[in-house]
């Protein structure tokens, strides 16, 4: 994709491009790589645009419109997560960055979306070239999943302790 002032700043404004904000020639220069990688994707309203637990391969930037984030239940429920605008700088499906494992979430387009897409292997090929970049974006990425983790941790101990709280009512 052809690099713009616009879409150079909307990649600054996401959390994983971040620590290229500053305006500096060699933050720059990483912002442009990342937007010569980039493919413009659209979705119709109510597409599907990731299926829960199919590999998956793409980050996604979302430019225009919203998204919904679903999960299935273990007895196979979908409830929404969160729903997202593209005015919140957000992206989705970053672990495909580094690991082309099952989607974890589906997101559901709510309005028609015009996306922003970079491939795992395109990022990778990226990371060999400039190293620094790859660290920053993998480490940036790294410490999204941890929040993710504390905040899982937190809601299974909160769980667990209203689960004794029941148990021990009960007696």
């Amino acid at each position: 994709m052809q690099s713009s002032p616009e879409i150079l700043h909307r990649l600054s404004q996401l959390e994983i491009f971040s620590d290229f904000a500053n305006d500096t020639l060699e933050n720059n220069r990483r912002l442009e790589c990342i937007c010569h990688l980039l493919e413009e994707k659209s979705f119709k309203k109510d597409e599907i645009i990731i299926h829960e637990g199919d590999e998956g391969a793409i980050l996604y930037i979302l430019q225009e419109g919203a998204v919904q984030v679903r999960r299935l239940t273990p007895s196979h429920d979908e409830f929404a997560v969160v729903n997202l605008s593209a005015e919140q700088n957000v992206f989705f499906g970053e672990i495909a960055l580094i690991d082309n494992d099952k989607r974890s979430a589906s997101v559901l387009a709510l309005s028609d979306c015009r996306t922003l897409t970079l491939t795992g292997t395109d990022f990778l090929e990226l990371c060999e070239s400039d190293p620094i970049l790859g660290y920053r974006v993998i480490f940036r990425i790294a410490k999204r999943l941890s929040a993710s983790l504390r905040r899982s941790t937190m809601d299974i101990l909160a769980i667990y302790q209203a689960l004794l709280d029941e148990v021990e009512n009960r007696i």
